[in-house]
């Protein structure tokens, strides 16, 4: 007699293998995809327009606001928008103005008015009148490597970085690079005398980098340059407020305490004199100072580290700064055109801090700088006096600093280079106690 449990469960699979069979969908040809139905193309018209015009040498912006048909009382309502945030007549030529209307009846909805390359003051119309915002421009930050070897084509480092044909610098940051290293290096280098054929540099910098390949500003991390087979480093250490700058590999200052130049690419036109004609007094009177001429609007910076004591009008000097520093010294920078955004009474300034714009305000007959440096309360010639050296770092930074110094040097291994350069800038051998100190 069969199993009766293996006859159910020979039934039960066959049941089973049935329903599946059953339930399996049938297959489907795939249809052809060059068969498929296709849509219209469908144009949507934008919603703007947009149109760009640039201030002319001698223009005024209503003459490019009439240009660009905004006249009447909605141009007086933009300006008037505009002035919350700036003088448009201090607009320079060359500026954009984008005017954006809508398609659908041609009305302006925005203005776009260029300041400068970091900052777009963007006004738009409610209607009712115009309000405005300041847009700055998106930087993003990146590190760029360079190197080079100074060749009797080009004999100078100014022509080797500037003038390479195969490099890949931005052409724009080149002479800029070379200020940096310029202003870097100018207590240990004289660039004009020293560097010669065979000499070499290496250099790694941060920038800040806008939308359309320009750079805003770059920083030097660590630089080297060899000359006569001498190796030149600086490495750049921000330790605390008083101890930030660029050093050598012994920890000390690459700088001095002071700079004898507070304008770049400094032109003395008066001398320090204790009896000088005044040419607007028409009398003999100390020149207690060196002046530096230059249009209005340069950059001035101050010499040293230090605080400011006084920003305001004084007198014949005009618009002035006082900056207390170390030791009893003073600095004081006249005729100023205007002041540096955040300068005021009380605020700390490093050596090198642009803190106003030369002018012509006070007792002066042209554009210019009058620098004064003081000693306790006595001014001094700054071009023949000893300037003081800047301070050493101090023991309890150096450990911080070997560790940063040895992580740039590793930077400076990256640099591509084209020359041969000196095996020289290595730790020194001892780590715990640089600058001879035990």
């Amino acid at each position: 007699m069969p199993n009766p449990y293996k006859v159910i469960s020979l039934v039960l699979i066959a049941a089973f293998s049935l329903g599946a069979v059953t339930l399996m969908p049938a297959r489907v040809e795939e249809p052809d995809p060059s068969e498929a139905p296709r849509l219209s193309v469908i144009y949507a018209a934008p919603v703007e327009r947009a149109e760009t015009h640039v201030l002319r040498s001698g223009q005024t912006l209503s003459t490019v606001l009439a240009q660009a048909r905004i006249t009447g009382q909605e141009a007086a309502n933009l300006l008037l928008g505009l002035r919350e945030h700036m003088d448009p007549r201090r607009i320079p030529p060359g500026a954009e103005i984008t005017v954006r209307r809508w398609s659908r009846d041609d009305r302006p909805r925005a203005v776009e008015v260029q300041l400068d390359a970091d900052r777009t003051v963007r006004l738009t119309s409610d209607g009712l009148g115009w309000s405005g915002r300041v847009v700055i421009t998106p930087t993003q930050i990146d590190t760029v490597y360079a190197g080079g070897t100074i060749e009797r084509e080009r004999p100078s480092l100014y022509e080797t970085i500037v003038f390479d044909m195969e490099s890949e610098l931005n052409p724009k940051e080149r002479p800029m690079l070379v200020n940096e290293l310029a202003s870097i290096y100018e207590y240990q280098l004289e660039f004009s005398r020293e560097i010669q054929v065979g000499d070499s540099y290496r250099v790694v910098y941060e920038r800040e980098r806008r939308p359309d390949g320009s750079s805003r500003r770059i920083n030097i991390i660590t630089a080297e340059i060899i000359t006569r087979g001498k190796s030149f480093p600086a490495i750049w250490f921000e330790g605390n407020q008083d101890h930030r700058g660029y050093y050598d590999m012994e920890a000390r200052p690459l700088r001095n305490g002071f700079s004898k130049y507070p304008v770049d690419f400094a032109r003395i036109t008066s001398a320090y004199n204790p009896r000088r004609y005044h040419p607007i007094l028409g009398v003999y009177r100390a020149h207690q100072g060196t002046d530096f001429g230059g249009r209005t609007g340069t950059p001035v910076k101050v010499t040293a580290n230090g605080t400011v004591t006084f920003a305001g009008t004084n007198g014949g000097y005009g618009r002035m700064i006082e900056v207390r520093h170390i030791n009893g010294y003073t600095t004081r920078y006249a005729h100023l055109s205007r002041f540096a955004s955040g300068i005021r009474v009380g605020v700390r300034v490093q050596q090198k801090d642009v803190i106003g714009y030369i002018g012509s305000t006070g007792l002066a007959t042209a554009p210019h700088l009058h620098y004064e440096l003081r000693k306790n309360g006595r001014a001094v010639n700054a071009m023949t006096i000893e300037l003081p050296k800047a301070p050493q770092l101090p023991k309890e930074l150096r450990d911080e600093f070997m560790a940063v110094a040895t992580e740039r040097l590793a930077l400076l291994g990256r640099v591509p280079s084209r020359g041969q350069f000196a095996e020289s800038v290595t730790p020194p051998k001892s780590q715990a106690h640089p600058a001879g100190e035990t």
